[in-house]
């Protein structure tokens, strides 16, 4: 994330991150599964926040991005998940981690195709403003049902 940003930005974005990563460690310490979201959402809002002020065109670089948020906070759940002294089946931990690596995979899959229809589009218009508005507002909605999801089978 911090590649494209350079001097004064650089310092920025880096604290940011660090302040970022430690309220996640902490997150994960206390065990608060509804918080978990909060740190990802800020590394989130940092690599777009620079994506804006320095003008940069999206590339693969993004779809990488998106897809280590999305482990990282799988990741996460996952940790908190492990807390519970359940047993588990033998080969449960190999399942749960293809799953994890199925779910890196596939983001980085749709994020490629999205960004490829993206660039195909590039057509100006209220049409297609609107749309990526609706795009856009059920992308967070379906973050904020995984979220809940999560945070409700934790609990």
């Amino acid at each position: 994330m911090l590649a494209r940003a350079e001097g004064v930005e650089s310092r920025f974005h880096g604290r940011v991150a660090i302040v970022a990563l430690i309220a996640l460690a902490v997150v994960l310490v206390r065990g608060w599964a509804r918080a978990v979201p909060a740190p990802v959402v800020v590394l989130g809002g940092m690599y777009a926040a620079q994506l804006v002020v320095d003008d940069a065109p999206l590339d693969a670089g993004a779809a990488v991005v998106a897809a280590g948020l999305l482990v990282t906070a799988e990741l996460s759940y996952w940790s908190l998940e492990e807390r519970e002294r359940v047993e588990a089946e033998a080969g449960e931990g190999w399942r749960r981690l293809a799953y994890v690596a199925a779910l890196g995979a596939g983001a980085v899959v749709t994020s490629l195709a999205l960004l490829a229809l993206a660039g195909a589009v590039r057509a100006a218009g209220l049409a297609v403003d609107l749309l990526g508005i609706v795009a856009a507002a059920a992308a967070i909605v379906g973050v904020w049902a995984l979220a809940r999801r999560e945070s409700d089978a934790s609990l």
